[in-house]
């Protein structure tokens, strides 16, 4: 398993295939037939992973091509996190890449790749109110919070507890 360091004192294990973004990642080819989504360039997830308490996984697929990317936010921040935010998950829709299942298994290496081994006691996830119904299948609860945002309109905040199994 591939070990990723999240701050230089705080490393953690992944599988094949999932590493942080790196700036080459930037000229890959990724599509999403939403449009909303297109908004958001290789380019712009590589600048949010730069931003102190982001971390911005990808799922590399055959080929070096990537199969999904999912930002994530640490509150109040990386070394004790209280809760981790899934700020956005995106799936590579290329002619040709077999994603199918790929934004489950990104929440999943969050859950038990990140939240667990840290102790952070929940995961939230910012979902379009269109996707609720999906998180709700992986788990996740309606906190009740939500907002409207000019952009992606009605953004429903969901939550899942997280079972302490801190590392040392």
């Amino acid at each position: 398993m591939p070990v990723i360091h999240i701050t230089e004192s705080i490393s953690l294990k992944f599988p094949a295939g999932v590493r942080l973004m790196r700036r080459d990642d930037m000229g890959k080819p990724f599509f999403n037939p939403d449009s909303k989504m297109r908004a958001y360039s290789m380019k712009y997830f590589y600048e949010w992973s730069t931003e102190p308490d982001a971390l911005v996984l990808v799922v590399e697929g055959k080929g070096n091509v990537l199969d999904g990317v999912v930002v994530l936010k640490f509150v109040p921040g990386k070394k004790n996190p209280q809760s981790i935010v899934v700020e956005m998950l995106s799936r590579n829709h290329l002619q040709g890449v077999h994603n199918s299942g790929v934004g489950a298994e990104m929440i999943r290496i969050v859950e038990n790749c990140i939240a667990k081994p840290l102790g952070c006691p929940e995961l939230v996830i910012e979902a379009v109110n269109d996707l609720a119904d999906y998180y709700s299948s992986l788990g996740y609860s309606r906190t009740g919070h939500s907002e409207y945002d000019d952009f992606w309109g009605k953004v429903v905040y969901m939550k899942k507890g997280m079972s302490h199994e801190k590392e040392s």
